[in-house]
């Protein structure tokens, strides 16, 4: 009896430390940390005009989950821009107008979460 009761330790460890996962092979935590990703984006700021030829920094983040991340940041006008975390974009080289641009970012466990903001290019 004490034999199993130490496998059953042994195996809730192994569980702990590389991620449980339910019958349906996806994430089980008591923490949520599969579902809990958060995405941000920290530049520019929603409601920002750009213009010019200087290139403009993307930046977002996403935190929670189970790394590695993946990225797609994309636009309302222009599709997809880029696939990393952050990127530079000159407001010239963008379509002109008022549209949303979304960064999506999925975890290692499949977990999505997106962020968006709106901005004007002149």
């Amino acid at each position: 009896m004490r034999g199993r009761a130490i496998s059953i330790l042994i195996c809730l460890a192994a569980c702990l430390v590389s991620g449980c996962m339910d019958e349906a092979g996806e994430g089980a935590s008591p923490e949520g940390s599969a579902s809990g990703l958060t995405v941000a984006i920290t530049s520019p700021a929603t409601g920002s005009l750009l213009s010019g030829d200087e290139p403009i920094r993307f930046e977002g983040e996403a935190t929670g989950g189970r790394k590695p991340y993946a990225y797609r940041w994309s636009s309302s006008l222009d599709g997809t821009l880029s696939t990393r975390s952050s990127f530079e974009a000159p407001p010239s080289e963008m379509s002109r107008g008022r549209y949303v641009v979304t960064l999506t970012a999925t975890d290692g466990a499949g977990a999505r979460g997106e962020a968006s903001i709106t901005v004007t290019v002149l």
